[in-house]
């Protein structure tokens, strides 16, 4: 009886008021500064973001945005890992905006070529030589990978970004989405997430992007 109750319970919010895969929630946890991270999962068995949010037990707000508007929930964290939080399915979901018709980005995304190296990850651990890539439409949740071959949905990948001569690259773990075809040059274009990004990883992809995005507007091209 209580399985069915709580099955017809969790039926009552629809799933485009929920947060979406890859897109960023803000978090508050115990009162602590808001933390913009990753949807890695969201359904029946609650919702998974990237990042260490806080420990079991402790209650938490998403704040968020979706095709349908701007919604607030509160939910409690009932597993976390290093890299991830397990919230528990939300009772209720509160509007707090309306919706514009058109899904609102939540984190900026540069769509500009970047040229970057690539290698297989089984497991989530780098093996073999880096091999040459071409990377457009960087955000902080992940990239286009340009390469030679096709690559398939659910691959493990190491990405290598070279932010040019001024900063370091950075190494960020991926997982395979999307596959596409770019027949007028017979490379293969992937949409790829990452995974586990540190914080300091985080910080480069938002200055890069920052500054890429200044360089354009003094151009008068955006």
């Amino acid at each position: 009886m209580f399985k069915t109750l709580f099955r017809g319970h969790r039926a009552a919010v629809p799933p485009v008021k929920l947060p979406q895969i890859n897109s960023f929630v803000d978090v508050v946890v115990g009162g602590r500064p808001a933390r913009s991270v990753t949807v890695e999962a969201c359904g029946p068995k609650g919702i998974v973001t990237r990042d260490a949010l806080g420990r079991p037990g402790e209650i938490a707000t998403l704040v968020y945005t979706t095709a349908a508007g701007r919604f607030r929930l509160q939910t409690k964290i009932v597993a976390a890992s290093v890299s991830s939080t397990q919230f528990e399915y939300p009772r209720r979901v509160d509007t707090i905006g309306a919706s514009t018709g058109v899904q609102k980005r939540s984190s900026v995304r540069l769509d500009t070529l970047v040229s970057g190296n690539w290698r297989f990850a089984p497991g989530g651990k780098g093996a073999g030589e880096f091999q040459r890539a071409t990377i457009r439409d960087i955000s902080r949740g992940g990239c286009a990978l340009n390469v030679d071959r096709p690559l398939k949905l659910g691959t493990m990948v190491e990405v290598k970004i070279l932010f040019g001569d001024a900063a370091p690259p950075i190494v960020l773990l991926a997982e395979v989405v999307r596959h596409q075809e770019i027949k007028s040059s017979g490379k293969h274009s992937h949409g790829v997430r990452f995974h586990g990004v540190r914080p300091e990883e985080d910080h480069a992809i938002i200055d890069f992007i920052n500054k890429k995005l200044a360089e354009l507007r003094s151009r008068g091209l955006a």
